[in-house]
């Protein structure tokens, strides 16, 4: 029984030290593994332990093994710090992919279709909207919730202007009828700063 006691006592300092060490604060790790800041903060506490599947996915985390919880010997973080370089990596080189691509297609029309009702440098506005798409999918695979915030706001608007610009380029439609198209995404860009700071605040909460 003591022994048990022991063991929970070191797991729980070692939670503590690994998540220091990994530089999250409780609500950040909470957030990697869609659990409330709360939960993480009775783990530390010794008050709660996560299942085995929660510890194994912490370790995994951390590059450690489920063992190295419990031991009081502490191994060192290197997974997180080469995750998060890793993830930069394949957001810049999927957006860079993307832009070779639309660049080649814009210097394709500009040399071949010169005179269609269709303007090439509107790609670069579809390139700025792909971008924001592509970083979305990124972050929702992360579970980067406020960076999934900056992503939406990004699709939002510069979807607007690149409808707004569409249309007065190859339509003779009137440019400010279309301007309501920006009045639309107002209260859409409200809604979604409302439901992150919900979401954000129910984490909080532990609801």
């Amino acid at each position: 029984m003591e022994n048990e006691l022991n063991q929970q006592e070191q797991l729980a300092k070692n939670l503590v030290y690994y998540r220091k060490e990994a530089g999250l604060t409780q609500l950040e790790l909470a957030e990697q593994f869609n659990y409330s800041d709360k939960s993480v903060s009775k783990w530390e506490r010794g008050e709660g332990f996560p299942d085995v599947f929660v510890l194994k996915s912490l370790a995994d985390f951390y590059g450690i093994t489920v063992d190295d919880l419990y031991s009081p010997e502490h191994k060192k973080i290197v997974t997180q710090n080469h995750s998060m370089s890793k993830q930069i990596f394949i957001k810049l080189l999927s957006v860079l992919t993307g832009w070779t691509a639309m660049i080649a297609i814009f210097f394709f029309l500009n040399i071949f279709l010169k005179d269609t009702a269709f303007k090439p440098w509107l790609l670069f506005i579809y390139g700025a909207l792909m971008t924001g798409i592509l970083l979305l999918i990124f972050d929702f695979i992360y579970r980067h919730r406020f960076l999934r915030m900056i992503d939406t706001s990004i699709i939002l608007w510069v979807g607007a202007l690149s409808i707004f610009l569409t249309l007065i380029n190859v339509t003779n439609v009137n440019p400010l009828s279309m301007a309501t198209i920006f009045i639309v995404a107002i209260p859409l860009e409200v809604l979604e700063i409302v439901w992150f700071l919900y979401r954000t605040n129910r984490k909080k909460a532990g609801r």
